[in-house]
């Protein structure tokens, strides 16, 4: 349960996220009548829908924003995960319950107590609520992978038309490619390799494992520093910061491919695919027209 609670996962807040929540409450009230509503009439019903339509998108809006504000270490888009998603919606939910209660207890004239007022409206809220967020979460996953798949087939596109010119680069003697210390941490060379046998650098830790082509044999190499340190000592104009963990050599993706959760590569002679962060999914298009 805790793996599928970190399983990385959009994080996706625009226009949609605030119309069809609201749109889908005002017509399941108005349509459906369910609980208490089927008893009172299509007009005043439409206009008690509209209301609570309103606070609900409201809520969602409001929340989101204030959490952004508070919280913006756990709002970050990269390291959001299944998890931080139903909490989010747990979240919301309870702040629209709570402004739907403030309302109707000051206009409530029944007998309910206090605990029995917001006992209702936490039911009828969650139960009416749960519609409004498949209907978005559906919609969501289904716009976020054709946006996915249409950014990777692009850059797969891209990625064809500028195979002739990878190829001579990594086709580029040692005298036009000088070889390239890659040090530890206490300035011992590590290795010593020329930047297009380099495939990806892969962090763990206070380790990097470094794969990279020797005598076209796809070898790896531990070395214990930061990959940052280390992207400092190769040339950016053919490695790429893909993600917090990986660097990739750009003359070395063979595919890319993509998903309602992000982008992967293909690396020559890699039998992983290689993630691309969501901050860094923008950037790799003008990374590949540089190369």
């Amino acid at each position: 349960m805790l793996t599928f609670l970190q399983k990385p996962h959009p994080f996706i807040f625009n226009r949609y996220s605030i119309v069809i929540p609201g749109a889908a409450t005002f017509l399941i009230i108005v349509l459906l009548a369910p609980f208490v509503f089927g008893e009172i009439e299509i007009f005043p019903r439409s206009f008690y829908a509209l209301v609570i339509a309103l606070f609900v998108a409201a809520s969602i809006f409001t929340g989101v924003k204030l959490l952004q504000k508070l919280f913006p270490s756990f709002m970050k888009e990269d390291v959001w995960t299944v998890g931080r998603e139903i909490l989010l919606f747990l979240m919301i939910t309870f702040l629209i319950v709570l402004i739907i209660f403030v309302c109707l207890y000051f206009l409530h004239t029944g007998h309910d107590s206090f605990v029995q007022l917001f006992a209702k409206t936490a039911f009828f809220t969650c139960c009416i609520s749960i519609f409004p967020i498949v209907i978005l979460v559906l919609f969501e996953q289904f716009r976020q992978q054709k946006i996915q798949l249409n950014r990777a087939q692009t850059l797969t596109q891209l990625l064809k038309a500028e195979n002739e010119k990878l190829l001579l680069e990594t086709q580029k003697t040692s005298i036009s490619n000088p070889l390239f210390q890659l040090k530890e941490e206490n300035g011992k060379v590590a290795l010593l390799v020329h930047a297009p046998e380099i495939i990806c650098l892969q962090s763990d830790g206070n380790y990097v494992e470094v794969f990279f082509e020797e005598n076209q044999i796809i070898t790896k190499k531990l070395i214990r520093n930061r990959l940052k340190n280390l992207e400092e000592q190769l040339p950016k104009t053919i490695f790429f910061r893909c993600h917090n963990r990986f660097l990739i050599n750009g003359n070395c993706i063979v595919t890319i491919e993509g998903n309602a959760r992000n982008l992967e590569l293909t690396l020559r002679g890699i039998d992983f695919k290689v993630p691309v962060s969501r901050s860094k999914a923008t950037l790799i298009s003008d990374f590949l027209q540089s190369l």
